[in-house]
């Protein structure tokens, strides 16, 4: 018997034991870093450790904001690590998003309480199903997405232990969002603050996680929607080399093909808005850091509603566009997992659309818009379908087909996966396979308020032992689960997520095809392949 299930069994003996003897609880795990010793406790109806809100760098507030994350000083010979720490600065958006979610599908939106922020905030979370060292288990750390402007690392899918259950070690971190993670001035010399609290969150990860029975040879980083984007960025720089070995993107949010921003331009939007507090140039990031930070958010939130915050290119991290990294045959090489759902913006777009619509955002597309994609799209009788086809083929399903293509051609490495199940019930008929719908199946953390039957279960078994067998091995494929080949322009497979795991034709091959052919990538398969079915939705 292995030393994992040894002390497994071991805790179980302590905990029935305990209840025997009519304790009222059981010691908490505790681990020992250098000087300081953590206190956790342990995940109810589990034996999986948890430890929440550790302190990974100095809390960048006063003369740190806007600089890279500094080593913690504050050293404690004890921490209690029971509580989540706040999140970062951020609007209620994703909040509000999660209440409206719970709402339709019948339950009160205070099923989710207000959220306490704070520019305090470089903290991670550990589960841990052993904490002895030697057992040296991977390691999944997972990066929240949010559009790097909102999100939390402790959002209630995010959870680690029904993960950690299968014998890994799951990580989530914080990292600084919006105007303080993803901004700049002429007197800063980076961009990407956001970015450098992620690699140096790793960093504690590589010196750290032995002790909570980690191996920091086997970490893979994985992250939704512009977490998964920044996942992309930390891939194409050489700052994160070392730092991870294996990377799973779910919903990309694209690959910088189109202009990335620079480090000028960031400076000038810290330059711009430092005028609208009327602050004088010669003193105006001084005071800029001076500004509250609710204060801080709420005006620039104002001033800038729509800016989305991506990696910028800065000359430190990123020197190029992350898509001139991919096609210079520069990204890292590890393997990678990459992939979208059925619905990404179904919700958003125009279920009233005219045909001259749909035209127009296809137009609207970079690569798109080829002879055959318009008869594509237009035979879907539901033109909210076809917009969402066409903008999550552009943005997310197409590129990455693309990387995954590319890079299996170089290394054999990457696969696609393409998440279409939709809950049974009007509420998931409503909101279809939604932009982040994947995320409670691969966390095994399906809310008590969803409707959920044994055949989403089923799949989140699936996913979960999918995603663990890659964090072990650098490969996704199990004797117990369907075959799921490396993704080639010439074979085109996908696994597709449905009511089960199948592996099938990759989908859009029309509008992929077009996107393929316009970027001068390999020629993709001439298959009919499986497209989104309103039908099946």
């Amino acid at each position: 018997m292995s030393r994992f299930l040894l002390s497994l069994a071991s805790l179980s003996a302590i905990v029935l034991a305990a209840v025997a003897n009519g304790a009222d609880d059981v010691r908490p795990p505790r681990v020992q870093l250098g000087d300081e010793s953590y206190s956790g406790a342990w995940h109810a109806d589990s034996e999986v450790a948890v430890f929440r809100g550790i302190p990974f760098a100095d809390p960048p507030v006063g003369e740190l904001r806007w600089q890279r994350p500094q080593p913690l000083q504050d050293k404690q010979p004890e921490r209690s690590a029971t509580s989540f720490a706040p999140a970062c600065m951020q609007t209620t958006r994703i909040l509000d998003w999660y209440r409206g979610l719970a709402e339709t599908f019948g339950a009160s939106r205070k099923v989710f309480d207000d959220l306490d922020v704070s520019e305090d905030c470089l903290y991670l979370n550990i589960w841990t199903p052993d904490i002895e060292s030697r057992n040296s288990l991977p390691v999944m750390v997972y990066i929240h997405g949010g559009s790097n402007n909102s999100g939390w690392s402790y959002e209630p899918n995010y959870h680690g232990h029904a993960l950690a259950e299968r014998g890994v070690i799951v990580v989530s971190i914080g990292y600084r969002l919006g105007v303080f993670g993803f901004f700049s001035h002429p007197e800063l010399d980076s961009a990407n603050f956001g970015l450098w609290d992620q690699i140096a969150a790793l960093e504690w990860i590589q010196k750290n996680i032995g002790a909570f029975g980690g191996d920091p040879d086997r970490v893979t980083i994985f992250g939704e929607s512009a977490g998964a984007q920044d996942i992309l960025a930390l891939m194409a720089s050489s700052r994160a080399d070392g730092l991870y070995h294996g990377a799973i993107m779910q919903s990309n949010a694209g690959f910088g093909r189109r202009a990335s921003p620079t480090l000028p331009d960031e400076q000038q939007r810290g330059v711009d808005l430092a005028k609208t507090f009327g602050f004088e140039v010669d003193n105006a990031l001084a005071e800029l850091r001076a500004v509250p930070a609710a204060e801080l958010l709420q005006h620039y939130s104002d001033q800038f509603p729509r800016y989305y915050h991506s990696p910028a290119i800065d000359g430190q991290l990123l020197t190029k566009s992350i898509w001139d990294v991919i096609i210079d045959n520069e990204l890292s090489p590890v393997p990678f997992i990459i992939g979208n759902n059925a619905d990404e913006q179904y919700d958003s777009s125009d279920a009233e659309a005219t045909p001259a619509d749909i035209r127009k955002v296809l137009e609207g597309t970079q690569f798109q818009d080829s002879a055959e994609a318009f008869p594509a799209v237009i035979s879907d009788p539901d033109p909210a379908n076809a917009i969402d086809r066409i903008r999550t083929a552009s943005g997310m399903q197409c590129p990455s087909q693309f990387l995954a293509s590319h890079q299996t051609e170089l290394n054999n490495n990457g696969w696609v996966y393409y998440f279409s199940r939709v809950r049974e019930g009007e509420a998931g008929a409503e909101v279809r396979a939604y932009h982040g719908a994947e995320l409670p199946y691969v966390f095994g953390t399906h809310d008590p308020w969803m409707t959920t039957t044994d055949t989403d279960w089923q799949l989140a078994q699936q996913m979960m032992t999918y995603w663990v067998q890659f964090a072990k091995s650098g490969n996704p494929n199990a004797d117990s689960l369907p075959y799921w080949p490396a993704f080639k322009s010439d074979n085109g497979k996908t696994m597709e997520f449905a009511d089960k795991a199948v592996a099938n034709s990759a989908q859009e091959p029309v509008l992929c095809r077009a996107f393929f052919a316009a970027v001068g990538g390999p020629e993709m398969a001439n298959t009919t392949g499986t497209t989104a079915n309103p039908d099946q939705q």
